[in-house]
């Protein structure tokens, strides 16, 4: 009997010690085990539209294409490595004439990347018990990145098929639209557009690099009309957003 009471206190502690377990939040920027890491080869991959694993939100289709979201967010990125000598990098346009020898591997990846998203959110207790104690208490895409994406089998050996198939890219520049929302609140019409941008090593599948980033405009008293989502994505894409890429040399802060 004393034996029992011994198992069950020590299962108490356990749990409450597991409960009471905080973890400190992904850093933005550069990673501390890359900051002397200059990638040889950048490979830009196309948008992915995915909505934020460790947050409420929603991708409206219908905006995606009167927007051509996926478009503004690739010039966005083009524009930010104009002139920059320290950056080698392969275009979207290139990448995707890379592919069409491996036509199955972009789905694939896009569709891993939302599979362990979706895992994460199920809300099912079998399903969530494969997940470590750090994935299930994400607070950002980062975090997801890096204690739920790095979980699957299949992520990494993708990531090496790409580098394969892509000028032997040594890493992976992948923008996501996590948001994309179009909603009226209190007679004003709200615009949400949320981005997350990782730098990923192609070899060991590890973050290099990460931006995860929301924005919100509302539309001014008396005005019924959405704000243009290139203007948020102008706000997210600032001087700032860039800080720490590898190579990148910053350039003066423009006021948008």
């Amino acid at each position: 009997m004393k034996n029992f009471l011994n198992l069950l206190w020590m299962a108490s502690v356990s749990v409450t010690t597991s409960s009471c377990t905080s973890f400190l939040p992904t850093r933005e920027g550069l990673q501390s085990e890359f900051l002397a890491l200059n990638p040889a080869r950048i490979a830009a991959f196309p948008p992915v539209l995915m909505a934020h694993p460790a947050e409420k939100t929603s991708i409206d289709p219908a905006a995606v294409v009167t927007s051509q979201v996926q478009s503004l967010l690739e010039s966005e990125v083009l524009a930010a490595f104009k002139n920059q000598p320290n950056v080698n990098g392969v275009s979207f346009q290139t990448v995707r004439n890379s592919l069409k020898t491996s036509p199955r591997l972009a789905g694939e990846i896009d569709s891993e990347l939302k599979s362990m998203g979706q895992l994460t959110n199920s809300g099912s207790a079998r399903e969530t018990l494969l997940l470590t104690r750090e994935c299930r208490a994400q607070k950002s895409f980062l975090d997801f990145y890096k204690h739920c994406m790095i979980q699957s089998n299949k992520w990494t050996p993708l990531l090496n098929q790409f580098s394969a198939a892509v000028q032997n890219s040594d890493s992976i520049l992948l923008p996501i639209l996590t948001s994309l929302e179009k909603t009226t609140e209190k007679n004003a019409y709200v615009v949400r557009v949320g981005v997350t941008l990782l730098l990923i090593d192609t070899n060991s599948g590890k973050m290099i690099w990460g931006r995860d980033s929301l924005m919100r405009a509302e539309s001014p008293p008396g005005v019924r009309q959405f704000s243009e989502v290139s203007v948020l994505l102008d706000k997210i894409f600032v001087e700032s957003f860039w800080s720490e890429f590898p190579g990148r040399r910053s350039r003066p802060e423009q006021n948008n």
